[in-house]
């Protein structure tokens, strides 16, 4: 079998934890940059590829070129851009390792950086950070459809805080458990992780409260949106950064050094349909399924030779899929975060999972042994990418180092119903809470007799919220309405 691997050779990241502030990214970027190209031992000079995960708390104009230039790179430098997401850090990893096998280049650096933690503070203090001024011009979204569609956006389905809960309703369903028994389920994933964490030096938490904490409504964990606690959800407020630098076979081999680099034995990227209302599967994601499977054959592997997971944990729902489209049980004993995860580890923006990505490396250099899987979610449970690493010594002769920036699912969407009224079934649902604990929204998934699939709204969400908490309501029936007057769907349980 032909193996054409690139190598990660120089790691380094950094959790701003014992400061009462940072500089603005670009500044974070710089350092963490150097760091990786020394831990290298690779000159600026030498890097032929940037790139850049956009930050979110801080916005500039050609940030790669800026940051070439800073470093002390060669002018021609190629600077390769993809649009945010979780999955942003694997995407440029996984087309980078591509234009390696194909030889168009050699030495690259990838880097992010977050400082969201000195720029809230900041904001709630009415400060003016001494930051240069914000190119409001760019957004790290560009280039790539909305999170969600206009008619759900209408109804409040914006962010990530009200899409994963739905899929972690649906799964609850699907698995025949009780309220309980899921909050149960999540709260013991994230208490794994948390455990981790506190082991990791970078970790933003460290504290690794324990399932009955992370679980339990309080004053201090209060719902989210149902059945997600403040704990249970990842935390932006961070000032972290980490960058790669990525080696071409060819370097790696002129250089003498596998030992110390981690090998990508192969890597996938795939997508589910975009928005989450034409999804035909809230319980389970094909696109996870396609790109996970894809990433192993790639590396001449299945699940049971994994020796631990980095599963991209912004909320416990993904966690469950990523579980299920590996046909692994939640009580697996193999480690399911090798950082601790968003919610504890710290979830910088879209470049988590350059943290997650150096820590493999920092793994794989105390064990070569091991074979490790990372993987990335973005958007709305959108976008998906696996990568599987081992040490540079340690390559198998099944792998053939191989990575595709995204591989087809075949799915296709489901029909949606606007300014539709009439019988319909919950499919699935979240409920909003404001600080005080009362419920502002409630947002429905529904199925339509025809097969179309609704979006809608409840009149009175404390009453809902009511009804909705009695039982499992998932296949419920009732009554969907138009409100043009609102804009919005309405749907009421049982009528």
């Amino acid at each position: 079998m032909s193996q054409v691997h690139a190598f990660i050779l120089g790691h380094a990241q950094q959790s701003y934890h014992d400061v009462e502030s940072v500089d603005h990214p670009l500044i974070l970027m710089q350092s963490i940059a150097r760091k990786a190209l020394t831990e290298a031992g690779i000159q600026p000079e030498q890097l032929d590829t940037i790139a850049c995960v956009d930050p979110f708390s801080w916005t500039y104009a050609d940030l790669g070129q800026t940051l070439a230039n800073d470093l002390g790179c060669r002018a021609e430098i190629r600077d390769i851009w993809l649009p945010a997401g979780g999955t942003t850090p694997q995407d440029l990893l996984h087309q980078i390792t591509a234009s390696m096998a194909a030889e168009e280049m050699d030495v690259a650096l990838i880097v992010g950086a977050e400082a969201m933690r000195t720029r809230r503070k900041a904001t709630r203090a009415g400060e003016q950070l001494p930051w240069p001024p914000r190119d409001k011009s760019v957004s790290p979204t560009r280039g790539q459809k909305p999170f969600s569609s206009e008619w759900e956006a209408k109804h409040g389905l914006r962010l990530p805080i009200q899409s994963f809960p739905i899929h972690e309703n649906a799964i609850r369903h699907a698995h025949g458990r009780t309220a309980n028994e899921q909050v149960q389920v999540a709260a013991s994933l994230l208490h794994k992780n948390a455990l981790v964490a506190a082991d990791n030096e970078h970790a933003w938490f460290q504290d690794a409260p324990s399932v009955e904490l992370i679980g339990s409504v309080t004053e201090e964990n209060r719902l989210i949106s149902y059945p997600y606690t403040k704990r249970m959800n990842a935390i932006m407020d961070v000032d972290q950064a980490a960058a790669i630098v990525v080696v071409s076979e060819r370097v790696i081999d002129q250089l003498g050094n596998r030992d110390s680099a981690a090998a990508i034995l192969g890597g996938a990227g795939a997508e589910e349909i975009w928005n989450p209302i034409e999804r035909r599967s809230l319980s389970t994601c094909k696109a996870m399924e396609v790109a996970f499977n894809a990433a192993l054959a790639s590396a001449g592997l299945e699940a049971a030779d994994i020796d631990a997971f980095d599963f991209y944990s912004c909320f416990p729902s993904p966690i469950q899929m990523a579980l299920d489209a590996l046909n692994i049980p939640v009580q697996d004993p193999r480690s399911f975060s090798l950082t601790g995860g968003l919610a504890y580890a710290g979830g910088p923006g879209n470049n988590y999972v350059m943290h997650s990505l150096a820590t493999a490396v920092e793994k794989l250099k105390a064990i070569p042994e091991q074979t490790l899987m990372v993987t990335g979610v973005g958007m709305a449970n959108t976008k998906h990418a696996a990568t599987l690493l081992t040490s540079g010594a340690n390559i198998p002769e099944s792998t053939t180092g191989e990575t595709e920036y995204r591989v087809a699912t075949g799915e296709t969407p489901l029909a949606v119903a606007e300014k539709s009224a009439g019988p319909a079934a919950i499919t699935s649902y979240t409920i909003e809470y404001d600080r005080s604990g009362q419920p502002t929204n409630v947002i429905y998934l529904l199925d339509l007799a025809e097969g179309a699939r609704a979006i809608a709204n409840a009149r009175d969400p404390i009453k809902a919220a009511t009804e909705l908490l009695v039982a499992d309501p998932i296949g419920a029936g009732g009554q969907l309405e138009w409100d043009a007057e609102a804009d919005r769907q309405f749907f009421t349980l049982g009528i």
